[in-house]
């Protein structure tokens, strides 16, 4: 009897597998996608720390999906499997003819209280002008109990790692990875909601000179200087207290402290002084555009119109602040 090769895709056959694989490309690939909260998950993993509502996983091109190994299974089942437990690992395999694909749920639901606990330690260890490695190996210790946040302390922790690093403070991270280190505290905070965390993505932005959003964050000095730097006046009037404290890295604090802190009553020279006094190697590019343009700023105001070329000079080739300068 001969053989025959039938295509996977429709009901042709062939004599041999070249003549199926040729044929074969001409059938466009379905690719089986899992969607949760309208998102396509492109990875192979997925953490889950909030619970979820009906319609918040969903599936295109996927004709059979395995639960744990389980076959026959369907997006609903996998919704009642994550809905029904607070602190899982699930293994999820889908596809259809064409392609199988594999993802791993982690699910860890936060508790609040727990959260806040957190919280209230982060605040008992880091609410002061400086801290130290001990610190961090204190503040650790205090809530490695709390088994539903750990990506949540995890993400608190790559900050405090990121500052040390950014003020040469650090024993194992280089300045040089410090904007990694922030980039990590991103992605393990990226799904929680507070107010700490929301200050800590709001400073990293702020590092990177992101001022395209302003939001609240509950650091009033920090909401200032990005309303400045997006070219509004900065006003010190109305600054209170702020209900978030948390450390930041050096060049941060001399920008609202010093900078705009003394801006209003400060003059152009006054502000270069104490810029040249800063150790170089402590700046990033960012920190020193931001310093460039604070002085700029002073500059027009000054109508110091030799001032003013300088500093333009300067942030030429800086794409936020150039644009900024050429707004104005």
């Amino acid at each position: 009897m001969p053989v025959s090769y039938p295509c996977r895709h429709c009901d042709l056959s062939f004599d041999s597998i070249s003549q199926r694989d040729t044929h074969e490309i001409e059938h466009p690939i379905q690719n089986p996608t899992v969607y949760f909260q309208d998102k396509d998950i492109a990875g192979k993993y997925l953490r889950i720390t909030s619970l979820i509502k009906s319609g918040d996983l969903a599936a295109r091109n996927v004709s059979n999906l395995a639960i744990n190994g389980v076959n026959g299974q369907t997006v609903d089942a996998l919704f009642e499997r994550i809905q029904g437990v607070q602190k899982a690992y699930i293994d999820v395999s889908y596809g259809n003819s064409a392609l199988q694909k594999s993802l791993k749920i982690e699910v860890c639901i936060a508790d609040e209280q727990e959260l806040n606990s957190v919280d209230q330690a982060f605040s008992l260890y880091f609410s002061k002008d400086d801290f130290t490695s001990s610190d961090i190996a204190a503040f650790i210790d205090n809530v490695k109990q709390y088994r539903t946040v750990t990506e949540y302390i995890n993400g608190l922790v790559r900050y405090l790692h990121g500052v040390m690093a950014k003020d040469r403070r650090s024993g194992t991270t280089p300045f040089e990875d410090f904007d990694l280190r922030f980039n990590q505290a991103l992605q393990s905070l990226q799904e929680y909601r507070t107010s700490l965390s929301m200050a800590i993505r709001v400073v990293i932005r702020f590092n990177r000179n992101d001022f395209s959003t302003l939001q609240f964050c509950g650091l009033p000095e920090i909401e200032a200087a990005m309303q400045f730097f997006r070219g509004g006046q900065y006003t010190s009037s109305g600054l209170v207290d702020s209900s978030v404290r948390m450390p930041v890295d050096f060049s941060t604090e001399f920008s609202l402290k010093e900078l705009l802190g003394s801006y209003q009553q400060a003059s152009l020279q006054d502000m270069e002084q104490q810029v040249a006094a800063l150790s170089a190697n402590n700046l990033s590019l960012q920190d020193r555009s931001k310093f460039d343009y604070i002085c700029y700023r002073k500059a027009v105001e000054q109508d110091d119109v030799s001032g003013m070329h300088k500093y333009r000079r300067k942030l030429r080739f800086d794409d936020v602040f150039n644009t900024l300068i050429g707004e104005q």
